[in-house]
């Protein structure tokens, strides 16, 4: 009895050549295999380490105040010089109380030329920030045009410095950011 289809060197060379015919067909008729999409490039902000905060060994008063003035320094040289018109500067040990521990605490407020809008601004810093390790814990846009945003430097509580930011547009012709950077507790 007669095999099926041939010999099996005939069914190999028929096959061969129907796939190459139908390539071919294919190819001719403008019918190409589907090209599988691309992924989309997003542009990724690059962490700055000046950003990233340092629980020093010995944490007292005086290293305290070394890393939260030096970190409030790095946000604040986030900003293009060329935009800055004031930097006021305080800062200080807070003393414990009955209900709290002692903290180092900064406050900067920085006046901007008022060409620039604060709140755009202080968007692209927390950008920064987030790209160098920093958590949002809130943020907020207040009807009054205010942003304001609440971050963490690390996701231990005891060693992280909370920073709140925030782009204040209300006051017409000025252009201010405030910056509020409080260290962890220290020891008792």
């Amino acid at each position: 009895m007669p095999r099926r289809g041939g010999s099996p060197r005939h069914g190999v060379g028929f096959s061969a050549l129907a796939a190459a015919s139908l390539a071919a067909l294919l190819t001719v008729s403008g019918c190409t295999a589907p090209v599988p999409p691309r992924p989309v490039v997003t542009q990724a902000v690059p962490a700055d380490p000046g950003l990233t905060t340092v629980f020093p060994e010995n944490f007292i008063g005086d290293t305290a105040k070394t890393e939260t003035v030096r970190i409030a320094d790095a946000i604040v040289a986030l900003l293009p010089a060329s935009i800055v018109v004031n930097v006021d500067n305080t800062d200080k040990l807070v003393a414990a109380t009955s209900t709290s521990r002692s903290y180092y605490g900064v406050l900067r407020i920085i006046s901007l030329d008022p060409n620039n809008n604060p709140v755009a601004i202080s968007k692209t810093m927390v950008q920064k920030l987030e790209a160098s390790g920093w958590t949002i814990r809130q943020s907020s846009d207040n009807v009054t045009g205010v942003h304001l945003v609440t971050l963490s430097s690390n996701r231990k509580p005891n060693i992280s410095w909370l920073l709140q930011l925030s782009g204040d547009p209300r006051v017409t012709g000025q252009s201010v950011i405030q910056l509020q950077l409080v260290s962890p507790d220290l020891p008792g």
